[in-house]
């Protein structure tokens, strides 16, 4: 159980990383919190799973098996249903599933072998780590802000009723008095 916990701890610091710049379809939902909760969840899955096969008399090839199969049609179903309920989800959650399944699957087969009296403490602290990065950096996201900002000096907000004039060179606005504001600069685009 270890093994996995720890592996679902650093699969979750590299997925929280790795999702920061990918769009994510729904900031309150899908954050950097969700994604390290999600790895971890997956650690304790593949725990599990390793408890149950490690003294068969190929315990690596059978966790291998037993993971692919476990978590991949998951991972599809999870992908399949987000995407009918949220665009771009696939997009964002393909990526971060590549990371939980691979990194979570070889460390937990690894971390026995390389470190075969990894202590419960240990465990908890990658735990704490990874809660604490996908925590630390929920706030991270990419969408507006929100702020009330003023508009960038020079530039004017025409309201979407008034008739605009677009003639070479300028552009003229008429309001509803019969005054007119023409522009007449280079518009970058």
């Amino acid at each position: 159980m270890l093994a996995g916990l720890t592996a679902g701890s650093v699969a979750a610091v590299i997925a929280v990383l790795v999702s920061l710049p990918l769009r994510s379809p729904s900031d309150t939902l899908l954050n950097s919190a969700s994604v390290a909760l999600a790895c971890l969840l997956a650690g304790l899955a593949a725990g599990a799973l390793w408890l149950a096969v490690r003294r068969s008399s190929r315990p690596a090839g059978y966790f291998l098996a037993a993971w692919s199969v476990l978590f991949l049609p998951a991972a599809i179903v999870v992908t399949l249903f987000g995407r009918s309920q949220l665009d771009h989800f696939t997009a964002f959650a393909v990526p971060l599933a590549a990371i939980a399944y691979l990194a979570t699957g070889l460390l937990t087969l690894a971390i026995p072998r390389y470190f075969p009296q990894l202590r419960w403490w240990q465990a908890g602290l990658a735990v704490v780590v990874a809660l604490a990065i996908g925590i630390g950096l929920v706030n991270q996201t990419d969408q507006e802000s929100g702020r009330l900002e003023l508009p960038p000096p020079g530039s004017r907000v025409v309201p979407a009723e008034l008739p605009v004039t677009l003639e070479t060179g300028a552009i003229r606005v008429t309001n509803g008095r019969g005054q007119q504001v023409t522009y007449a600069g280079i518009i970058p685009v």
